[in-house]
Order: C-alpha cells, then structure tokens, then sequence
C-alpha cells in the first residue's frame, strides 16, 4: 500500500484552527484565495529588508552598515515600491533607519547565525512540523536565542503565547539535542525593536512533540468545521464566505482599527 502524503503542521495552521475551525477550512482544505492587505505587505517587505542586510554580514561583508541598507532596501523597493503606499514606504525607511542607530549604539552585539532559517521536523505518524525562523543568534551571554520579528502596533496580543518561539527552540534543539536552554525573543519593529523576551527549559521544549502530534490527531479526525465570530472575523480574508462571521460583524459595531490587534 502506498503511504499517503505526510501531514504538514506549522504554528500558524494549529493556530488558525484552534481560534477558528471554519477560516482553516476556507483556508487550508478548500484553499479559498487570501486578501492582499497593506499592512501583511509591509512587514513581509521589512522581513526581507532585514533577512537580506543580515545575509550580507553572515557570508562575510566588511562594509559599512549604511552601505549595505541602502542597497538590500533599494534591491527589495523594485517589487514593493508599486505595492506599498508611499505613507508606508516613510515608516519603513524611518524603521530601517532607527534599526542602523540601534545597530551602532550596540557596544555588544549578538552573533547572528542564521536569518530565514527552515525546518521540516518528522514528528512520527507520518506528521511533518514544518516554519521559518527570522533569526538565531547567540546572546552576548552565550545563550542560543531564536528571534521573530513583529510589524504589530499592539504588542499586549504577544505577552505571553510564546507557542511560536518554544517551536522554534524546538527545531534548534532536534538540529543539536546537547542544548539544555534556549531564549526567544519577539522583536517589535515598530516599537523601536523592542524585545519581549522569554526563555525555555529542556522540559518546555520536549513537550512540543507530543504537543503538535496532539494537535494534528485532532486536525485529522476533524469532520466539522465551525466559525468561531470575534473582533477578527474584521480581519479575515474569508468573511465573504461566512455567514456567522458577516453576522457578527453586522452587529452595529464600530470597525475596529489596525492597533487593536496583531499582526
């Protein structure tokens, strides 16, 4: 018999089932097309700005840091300069510009490792946990640190739901298992590259597996798929197709900005 295609799980999928098993559905089964939104636009453009200066530094570039923003972020203005509006394209110059600042009042930097960093974890049962790591890095402290960067305007959404980062130090330690500690940090872009910080044990990363295997059993044995209508259903890019959804937010209620939720 023929095995059947592994089960791919990432944060983001447990995520958007356990808030709302009918945006999974839109999403992953009926694969339903997504909204391009301003604000999804500008921190993918940020993240590539960053990836690429970064790049620059780990494959042994000597040059002046100006030097080499000015040229990752005129590289990646070529796709973005006619997607991003001119508003956005300001905040991002100024974000990258405050991001050299910081890089040049730091008399003691972190050792940056790798930027991008993928991983494909084979959980067992034919589960593969797969994602994307902004950033590792070891700490001035020595300590192995994974990093995530947030185009979020309310940080209160990240305090504390750290499943996103404890996966990551997951994937690190499957690549070297003599790690006992590992850090994760979400850094704010727009909140001048303010960190939340956080730190794992050895036992907070093995649960991850049993975690996540837990999580696609549920996944897979799922048959229905219900709404789940909050403040977000302003946000999803499915709300055409979702009764509960577009009656939730027919209430009468005000439309909710950008800077209340996270993104």
């Amino acid at each position: 018999m023929l095995q059947q295609n592994p089960f791919r799980l990432s944060v983001s999928k447990s995520k958007t089932f356990n808030h709302c098993k009918k945006q999974y559905e839109y999403n992953y089964i009926l694969k339903f097309p997504k909204k391009q939104r301003d604000y999804l636009l500008y921190g993918t453009f940020l993240h590539e700005v960053l990836e690429n200066f970064h790049a620059e530094y780990i494959n042994g570039s000597l040059e002046d840091y100006h030097k080499v923003m000015a040229k990752v972020f005129k590289q990646s203005l070529i796709e973005y300069k006619t997607k991003l509006s001119e508003e956005l394209l300001k905040e991002a110059y100024s974000c990258m510009d405050q991001y050299l600042q910081k890089l040049s009042e730091d008399q003691n930097p972190p050792t940056i490792l790798a930027v991008e960093k993928q991983f494909n974890i084979d959980l067992g049962n034919n589960i593969i946990l797969n994602g994307l790591i902004d950033r590792v890095q070891t700490d001035p402290d020595g300590m192995l640190c994974i990093l995530d960067y947030k185009t979020t305007k309310n940080k209160k959404y990240l305090q504390g739901d750290y499943e996103q980062l404890l996966v990551y130090a997951y994937a690190m330690w499957i690549e070297d298992p003599t790690i006992t500690r590992v850090r994760g940090r979400y850094n704010l872009l727009r909140h001048n590259f303010e960190d939340i910080i956080t730190e794992f044990s050895i036992e907070d990363i093995l649960k991850v597996k049993d975690t996540f295997l837990d999580y696609a059993k549920t996944i897979q044995e799922s048959t229905i798929y219900s709404a789940t209508p909050d403040f977000l259903c302003n946000y999803c890019d499915f709300l055409e197709h979702c009764d509960e959804g577009k009656a939730f937010t027919n209430k009468g209620r005000a439309p909710i900005k950008h800077g209340q939720t996270s993104w």
